[in-house]
């Protein structure tokens, strides 16, 4: 695996780390909606309240399992195409809020490019 891909892991995984933990009940100019926490955000969605408690540890263990496949290099791919579709999922629902601008995509649709990095360079190398 590469300096640059571990690098790249190392960034999406204490982002999304630094999100669901730190960051989930504060308010940021990305949330979905008028949402002003992560909960509130999956409400504005449309979401039943078991899916915000499924996907934050969901997506803190992919985080993690990120992190661990810098050493063991058999969790990379399934870590990270599991925190790629949940960011292709995370994608799509801020473009079907129809009244947000397309910067509040930006965070989902940077994730999602930097696990298509990733992948692509773990299975050219």
């Amino acid at each position: 695996m590469s300096t640059t891909a571990s690098i790249i892991q190392f960034i999406v995984a204490l982002t999304i780390l630094n999100v669901w933990l730190f960051r989930r009940d504060k308010a940021t100019s990305y949330r979905g909606s008028t949402a002003n926490t992560l909960r509130e955000e999956f409400q504005a969605y449309g979401f039943p309240d078991w899916v915000y408690f499924t996907v934050g540890p969901l997506k803190v263990l992919t985080s993690i399992l990120m992190i661990a496949a810098i050493w063991n290099p058999l969790l990379l791919i399934p870590s990270t195409l599991c925190m790629a579709g949940m960011m292709l999922t995370a994608l799509i629902c801020h473009l079907k809020i129809r009244q947000d601008s397309l910067s509040k995509a930006a965070p989902a649709a940077t994730i999602l490019l930097l696990c298509s990095v990733i992948i692509t360079i773990s299975l050219i190398s």
